[in-house]
């Protein structure tokens, strides 16, 4: 579909996303005089999968699977109402830093929205990768157990992803992730997604090691891809309530994406093609969830993959968070009361 095409289709449903509508108090319950706070440790993980399609190979050696070595993150987040803020700090250092190298990487989110829309923002930054294939074609890795490493290869990724839900008088997202609200019943929701998002992966040498770069031919020494992107697709998302307690949250968007690719080769010319490929997000949830206290366990991953008739790239993302949280009753300031009387607070 031509992106003007997506961009009208998105203007035009804009009345929709914005048009107010109230939500059924025994599905779920807002905790607008509440200050929710809660004590979080995240694990992450980034990879990215390079496969070719011009040489046979049966041993799997030319497939390049590199992998960002992740810390482990402990931090604090706090929401009141439709505000939200969280900040962490590395609590755990890499492991096997001499054989996998150092990862350098920075994660920043910025969510705006109610429970009939969410509007994400994030920047993403991972510098310093090791391929996780090096056994395949390096004899000297049961010895001494090191990867191929490439500490110069850099993704930077700025993306934008606006959530609709189509139920949202009894259905409610948040209650599964940020508990800023409480699901009492189950409610299964359709979930409408546009996403925008610019990825850039470069480094000053191939991304393609040494001994496998001959089953790559000319391709071989690749060491630049950019990527701008956009797609309007769907999926669903439910929750399951037991004892008004226990929730269960499952959510799977999948569709279509529109990529304009520019691929980098040394010592050559860029070069610019533009594919339709495949794109999307899952996400789950699982805990307690009482009138003050919950205890939350989260999952989330999205995917981009950018296919061609001589390689393809797999990129993937994936967070685990568990979390423990109380709510405490908080006075609304005078200056958020006003706030909450404004128009641009019943569009949230």
């Amino acid at each position: 579909m031509p992106l003007n095409r997506l961009i009208w289709i998105m203007l035009g449903l804009g009345p929709l996303f914005l048009h107010a509508q109230s939500w059924d108090t025994t599905y779920y319950r807002k905790y607008r005089d509440r200050l929710v706070i809660s004590v979080f440790q995240s694990v992450r993980s980034y990879g990215m999968d390079i496969t070719q399609k011009l040489n046979k190979d049966s041993t799997g050696q030319s497939k390049v699977a590199y992998k960002a070595e992740a810390n482990n993150i402990t931090g604090i987040e706090l929401n009141y109402d439709k505000l939200n803020i969280a900040f962490g700090f590395k609590s755990t250092p890499p492991q096997n830093q001499a054989s996998k190298g150092d990862t350098k990487y920075t994660n920043l989110a910025l969510n705006v929205g109610g429970n009939r829309w969410i509007l994400e923002n994030s920047y993403r930054s991972y510098t310093g990768f090791y391929n996780n294939n090096t056994a395949f074609y390096d004899t000297t890795f049961k010895r001494d157990g090191v990867y191929t490493q490439l500490p110069t290869l850099k993704s930077e990724a700025y993306k934008t992803k606006f959530l609709f839900f189509t139920n949202a008088n009894k259905f409610s997202f948040k209650s599964g992730y940020s508990c800023s609200q409480r699901q009492l019943k189950p409610a299964f929701s359709f979930v409408l997604t546009a996403n925008i998002y610019y990825n850039r992966l470069n480094s000053d040498s191939s991304f393609i090691p040494l001994p496998v770069r001959h089953y790559y031919d000319d391709y071989g020494n690749v060491n630049g891809l950019n990527v701008f992107a956009f797609s309007v697709y769907g999926g669903g998302s439910f929750n399951l309530v037991l004892w008004k307690a226990f929730f269960l949250n499952l959510t799977l968007i999948i569709g279509p994406e529109e990529q304009w690719r520019t691929y980098h080769y040394q010592g050559e010319a860029p070069r610019n093609l533009f594919y339709t490929s495949l794109s999307g997000d899952f996400r789950s949830s699982i805990g307690l969830n009482f009138k003050k206290f919950f205890v939350l366990l989260t999952s989330s991953s999205d995917f981009s993959y950018y296919n061609s008739n001589v390689m393809e790239y797999f990129s993937k993302y994936g967070a685990v968070n568990f979390s423990i949280g109380y709510r405490f009753r908080m006075k609304t300031p005078k200056p958020y009361a006003r706030f909450q009387q404004s128009k641009l607070y019943k569009m949230l």
